[in-house]
């Protein structure tokens, strides 16, 4: 019985030429309609179009990414928190916007709360809450733990456990301009004295779907992430306008 061999390329190594060919092409095309109405725009409006069959998703990311970089969209700053002497805010809770798993922080080490409070002992003046987070029957648990800062971390005021914060962070998911290309979520700094909000920041995360260049072109997740922009934030930058500064 004579034996058959089945030959098998790797998807790896179709990758590259599949979408250089595809590239080629859409040039090739456009050029074919240049020659025939003689408009550079034209031809750069085909080659556009023509690739934006494949790659549209990566083209709407980037334009996100500037869109929001450029114009600071669903982001304000009204003004600074009030701050003591030594330049320091009262005290803030972070719950839900940082989270901590719950089983490392039932184990968390005299030298772990100093590397969190030292993080933040200049701009706070009593107490930071932070949160942990479970994942327990299909639902996320949040707990409150509470680091007094300071001279507070020896002080008798140390006990009270249901003093609630002066300042408060809080984030909600809102509406993205386009649901299927990225996720938004929306934090506001609050001054829980006034209820008054003192800025808003975002946070947007480039989701990842499978579309015609993966059955096609050989596309994977991997190689979405390579080519996708990183998700983007202005909440650093904001935090330190409201707190820190």
């Amino acid at each position: 019985m004579p034996t058959s061999f089945e030959f098998v390329i790797p998807e790896n190594f179709l990758f590259i030429p599949a979408n250089l060919s595809y590239i080629s092409f859409c040039i090739f095309v456009s050029f074919l309609l240049f020659k025939i109405f003689r408009s550079k725009i034209f031809f750069l409006v085909c080659v556009f179009l023509a690739l934006s069959i494949f790659y549209h998703d990566i083209f709407l990311k980037y334009a996100v990414k500037n869109f929001y970089s450029l114009t600071s969209y669903n982001s304000t700053f009204l003004k600074k928190a009030p701050k003591n002497e030594y330049g320091r805010i009262e005290s803030l809770s972070t719950i839900k916007v940082y989270s901590y798993n719950i089983k490392q922080l039932a184990n968390l080490s005299s030298s772990a709360k100093h590397a969190i409070s030292i993080g933040h002992e200049n701009h706070i003046e009593k107490f930071i809450d932070i949160p942990s987070l479970e994942y327990k029957f299909k639902r996320y648990k949040y707990k409150k733990i509470r680091l007094f800062l300071n001279e507070y971390e020896y002080s008798e005021e140390s006990n009270n456990k249901f003093e609630k914060a002066r300042f408060e962070i809080k984030v909600e998911k809102v509406k993205s301009l386009l649901p299927s290309i990225y996720d938004e979520y929306k934090y506001r700094f609050i001054d829980n004295s006034s209820n008054e909000v003192l800025a808003t920041a975002y946070y947007v995360k480039f989701l990842y779907k499978k579309t015609l260049r993966h059955k096609l072109l050989y596309w994977n997740e991997q190689r979405d992430k390579a080519f996708h922009p990183d998700d983007i934030q202005n909440f650093d930058e904001i935090y330190k306008k409201v707190f820190m500064e």
